[in-house]
């Protein structure tokens, strides 16, 4: 098992504790699963579009051993912390014996404090569901109970799928004792399900598909992914003179959920109009297939955009297009939606990761046939698309924050002539996590070091890196 020093052992230790443990004469079984970090792309999920993501090298480490007294039961800690935060849920009450409840009135059945583990226990709701939990002791539904334990040093709400990585650690547990077996994307579905049972983002499933197939490095490999829906497209092996490094801000990436689920409504109601415009000019079948991806960004703006409202009233929208594809979620009537500029970024997003890609693909697979001053080119070129991704995030959408700001002005102003390429905010924006592109050159090293030291003493908060792709970021299902 290719886990995080500590966590797995700490997870061991948890269960020969029999104070936090209650005695149980099953066995125990403990998968890890890594962080990640959205290189590119992260929104142009919404639409469609290319993602690029890495795993990180921290990891969440999850414990499963059943139990005949129908308890469920969560211990979960994270590392460097004394404190562990316990949960017991009796089985019984979520779990009907005839059938299960709506989410609705599961969610109503927790208890305040239980909160915190809502998406394991929508991930046991969900199995249970299925008929692939074991059945509680005398052979019928619903399921017997379970002790779970947490030791994760994932940082929280960092855009560094936290959550994910102890869902899909717990999935990978719960696998391997039950002894079921579902395929690759339909384990990320489920696990993505699970984190949106109850109305949560949960984020993307191509965030569950990084934590399960990432590559263990070195050398260091990017996942690419098209979202329709979701789609590994391979994994990219970076050349060694390049490096990917996230960089925690220490601000909780929290403020953009809200405009992100206006930019999801926003853009799915453009493709709406869209879909229209095609129709209007005799086309019974628009190009798109659902998705804004598909659309050329050179036609785009060409030709659409300008016919796109620069704002819009949701009524006004139910009105004349009625209401957009139901996953995209509900729309306000009395609220005004920025259409075009939410088109704008998801096709300029997805564009750019495309783009990114393309490059990183020509450094690894003509390696060989290229010169140093056109790797050189080929990098400035990655880092500026970075670069354009992040002043969309920022002047388009308001989605960066200071500190984010902060980290991108020192690093772009280091410059390629320094071996620091581009860089940008990650995810969901709003706080998180900063990814910058850096050559593994020393200039580029003595560039981080004076940012990593300069930054605690201006914004008064520590700055966590860490290398994409190291050593340690094996996906759950490749760790061995």
């Amino acid at each position: 098992m290719t886990a995080i020093p500590g966590a797995y052992e700490l997870v061991q230790e948890q269960f020969r504790n029999a104070a936090a443990v209650d005695f149980s004469p099953w066995p125990v079984a403990i998968q890890s699963a890594p962080g990640r970090v959205d290189v590119l792309g992260g929104l142009a999920a919404e639409a469609g579009g290319m993602v690029a993501q890495m795993a990180l090298p921290r990891r969440a480490a999850v414990g499963i051993q059943w139990r005949s007294d129908g308890i469920l039961s969560f211990h979960s800690r994270r590392i460097g912390t004394p404190a562990i935060n316990r949960v017991r849920v009796p089985a019984h009450e979520l779990f009907s014996e005839d059938q299960l409840p709506s989410p609705a009135t599961l969610w109503a059945r927790l208890p305040m404090e239980t909160r915190w583990a809502a998406p394991l226990l929508a991930l046991f709701y969900l199995l249970a569901r299925d008929g692939r939990l074991p059945p509680r002791s005398g052979g019928s539904a619903p399921p017997c109970g379970a002790t779970v334990v947490i030791e994760s040093d994932i940082a929280i709400a960092a855009a560094q799928a936290s959550s994910t990585a102890v869902a899909t650690a717990l999935l990978q547990a719960i696998m391997h004792e039950v002894r079921f077996s579902i395929g690759t994307v339909e384990k990320a579905v489920l696990i993505h399900d699970a984190e949106s049972l109850f109305g949560f983002s949960g984020g993307h499933v191509v965030d569950a598909l990084t934590l399960l197939c990432a590559l263990d490095g070195p050398p260091a490999h990017l996942l690419r992914y098209r979202a329709q829906p979701h789609e590994l497209l391979g994994q990219i092996t970076l050349p060694p003179d390049v490096r990917i490094v996230a960089l925690n801000t220490g601000i909780p990436a929290t403020r953009g959920g809200e405009t992100v689920r206006a930019l999801r409504l926003a853009g799915a109601m453009g493709r709406r109009i869209i879909d229209v415009i095609y129709r209007d000019l005799g086309r019974r079948h628009a190009p798109l297939h659902g998705y804004l991806g598909n659309l050329s960004p050179g036609l785009y703006r060409r030709y659409f955009r300008a016919l796109l409202p620069r704002r819009m009233r949701g009524n006004d929208f139910l009105r004349t297009y009625g209401e957009p594809i139901p996953t995209a979620g509900r729309i306000d009537p009395d609220r005004l939606y920025r259409v075009r500029t939410a088109v704008d970024h998801l096709i300029s997003e997805h564009e750019h990761t495309e783009n990114f890609l393309q490059a990183m693909e020509e450094l690894t697979e003509d390696a060989a046939a290229i010169s140093a001053p056109q790797r050189h080119l080929i990098l400035q070129r990655a880092g500026r698309l970075m670069l354009a991704s992040q002043h969309s995030y920022r002047l388009r959408l308001g989605l960066s924050c200071p500190q984010a700001d902060w980290l991108i002005d020192r690093l772009a102003g280091a410059g390629p002539e320094r071996g620091v390429y581009g860089a940008r905010i990650t995810e969901c924006g709003g706080g998180g996590t900063v990814v910058a592109l850096l050559s593994s050159a020393g200039q580029a090293t003595d560039v981080l070091l004076d940012i990593i030291t300069e930054y605690p003493r201006v914004m008064n908060l520590p700055l966590e890196t860490q290398m994409a792709g190291a050593r340690g970021c094996a996906g759950a299902q490749v760790a061995a």
